[in-house]
């Protein structure tokens, strides 16, 4: 019997090393087909976790194996190492089995899902281990939700802390080399200082973050918000929506707004006195309003305008109740108002647009005859060979022509017509591709520009990037309000 074997950690394994557990499964199902006679052929190791289906490649790639009949068996430790997923995955890997004639070999038992006996009780174990998934997770979640307010939950350790375990408690202490800077910033920001200007100094006094070369402005907001150095645990900040779920296409992460998160007391001493906290926090409400990453689209500009001296994407944000287009890399180059570039870009458009309905159409020429001109010729030419055909025929008839001249000139006149009926189909067909040719590049243009100022932010920014690939921005510091630079580089339509 030729066959597979499939190697899959369970749920019961989790925090063992994979490489051993995987090898001990090995050598087990190794010495189990040494004993009935059963030829492995193939191995296909699951190193990856994942509840759905698709987040397996190797039980895909076996699935495939297994619809093309290639193994008489597959080995596994267990029925439930196929899947603990959803009942859709179950009755998919079932499926490939029972359509196949594929056995699925056990230490324990092998199950043919041609036997209906066996079918029903691969189903009821399935299921059953279905159940026992859907219990398990539970209590961990239950587990991690009683970490959480037991304010011991430590998923990693923020900038100024380090991990330590206290009372066999997972918690954090304050490390001071990166503490101070912490408090620096926060000092800083209740003195007035923005956080560009935070980030600046703080970067010229040699502090590293733990994940990019420098601090940034988006690292100094982060830092001011999280109450975790104010001595708080916070979960639910973001929610994840993973692919396949309810049929989206990728992996999706939500930002939650604040009011949905858990906030608890930690056991981890506080960075900044709660006090301090909460006024940064007032200042933030009132002078920077953050965007909401969750998929929606708010800026007609965005993932379109780049800095022409870093090359990053230039962000929206609003400082002082007004919209602002700047570069993420603090002093990279000088900011604009955000309606002053939009109006730039439509001003751009509509010069193009001016330009391209001044301009010709492709293809065609201004003093060129059109083609009903050419159908209403050919068909002139058309009737009068027609008239040259009856007139031989008047001539045979009175005698003029013999036989072999008239057939030798209706000859060449047959042959003048068909070339003028070819003609006439060709006119035709030119006819009707004039009149059922799609828009000038011009007429797309307008109707975009038309459509541009009746829709919302995401249709104009759908609009913008169907005919601009990129927009280089360029200022620079201490000039004035409007003095920026565009480079576009737009699409063809």
């Amino acid at each position: 019997m030729d066959a597979a074997q499939y190697l899959r950690k369970s749920r019961m394994e989790e925090g063992m090393d994979t490489g051993e557990v995987l090898a001990r499964h090995r050598q087990a199902l190794a010495d189990f087909a040494a004993s009935h006679h059963i030829h492995i052929v193939e191995t296909y190791c699951e190193v990856v976790s994942g509840e759905s289906l698709y987040a397996r490649p190797e039980m895909l790639r076996l699935l495939e194996d297994v619809e093309e009949g290639r193994y008489d068996a597959v080995l596994v430790m267990d029925l439930d190492r196929l899947s603990r997923g959803r009942m859709k995955d179950q009755g998919i890997i079932l499926d490939a089995f029972r359509d196949s004639g594929t056995l699925i070999v056990t230490p324990e038992k092998t199950y043919d899902l041609s036997d209906d006996l066996d079918d029903e009780m691969a189903e009821f174990k399935t299921f059953m281990s279905r159940r026992e998934y859907k219990i398990i997770t539970k209590r961990l979640r239950r587990g991690l939700k009683q970490t959480i307010q037991d304010g011991c939950y430590v998923a990693n350790a923020p900038y100024g802390y380090r991990k330590v375990t206290v009372d066999r408690k997972p918690t954090l202490e304050i490390y001071e080399p990166e503490a101070k800077f912490v408090r620096m910033m926060y000092d800083l920001y209740l003195q007035g200082y923005g956080c560009v200007s935070i980030a600046r100094y703080v970067n010229s006094l040699g502090a590293k973050p733990h994940r990019s070369p420098e601090f940034t402005r988006n690292s100094v907001v982060h830092i001011l918000k999280n109450p975790t150095f104010s001595g708080k645990i916070v979960w639910d900040q973001r929610t994840h929506i993973r692919k396949g779920t309810k049929g989206n296409p990728r992996h999706i992460t939500i930002y939650n707004p604040r009011d949905q998160w858990t906030i608890v007391d930690g056991i981890h001493p506080a960075i900044v006195s709660q006090e301090t906290y909460d006024q940064v926090q007032a200042i933030l409400t009132g002078r920077y309003t953050p965007s909401r990453r969750d998929g929606t689209v708010r800026s007609a500009l965005a993932g379109l305008v780049k800095c022409a001296n870093c090359g990053q994407n230039m962000q929206r944000m609003t400082i002082k109740q007004e919209p602002y287009l700047l570069c993420t890399r603090p002093g990279c180059c000088a900011s604009a108002k955000f309606e002053l570039v939009e109006a730039r870009v439509l001003t751009f458009l509509e010069e193009k647009l001016a330009r391209l309905e001044l301009e010709p159409q492709p293809g065609v020429s201004r003093n060129s005859a059109g083609p009903d001109i050419a159908l209403e010729a050919v068909e002139k030419a058309l009737d009068a060979a027609r008239r040259q055909k009856d007139r031989l025929h008047e001539l045979l008839e009175t005698g003029v022509y013999d036989l072999p001249t008239f057939q030798a000139r209706m000859a060449a006149v047959e042959e003048k017509c068909s070339g003028l009926e070819r003609r006439r189909q060709e006119a035709m067909q030119a006819l009707e591709c004039t009149a059922a040719a799609s828009p000038s590049e011009a007429e797309k243009f307008r109707t975009l520009l038309d459509a541009y100022h009746a829709a919302g932010p995401a249709g104009r920014n759908a609009i913008l990037k169907g005919m601009i690939s990129t927009i280089w921005y360029h200022k620079e510091k201490k000039s004035r309000p409007a003095e920026f630079q565009l480079t576009f580089a737009c699409k063809p339509l």
